[in-house]
């Protein structure tokens, strides 16, 4: 199945409300977080509510990881978690435009 870029990148930024987020997030987040080794994964069970809203996520996911460099795709990972233009632009110490623009330009290459 097919989707146009304008529903997809809308069903991303607003995936995070389908999600359980009750865990809290560290404002002082740089770039330096996202690539240390030394970090374990914790993976969060899927509720049986949203189960579609996830498998559809993983598959774009997926796609997205397969085109994306790793700043295109912790940004866009951002997003999806519900993090706004400004919050990941101020992470990777860019502009919300520029958050943007990567943003569109990496939903370009998986469309």
């Amino acid at each position: 199945m097919r989707y146009d870029k304008k529903t997809v990148k809308q069903f991303i930024l607003n995936y995070h409300k389908t999600i359980d987020n009750s865990k809290e997030y560290d404002e002082d987040t740089n770039v330096d977080d996202f690539f240390s080794v030394d970090n374990q994964v914790n993976v969060a069970p899927i509720g049986e509510n949203n189960v579609e809203e996830s498998i559809f996520y993983n598959e774009i996911e997926t796609l997205i990881e397969q085109v994306a460099t790793d700043k295109e795709f912790y940004m866009f990972w951002l997003l999806a978690e519900g993090k706004t233009y400004k919050e990941v632009g101020r992470i990777f110490e860019v502009s919300d435009k520029r958050v943007q623009q990567v943003f569109d330009r990496v939903l370009d290459k998986v469309m």
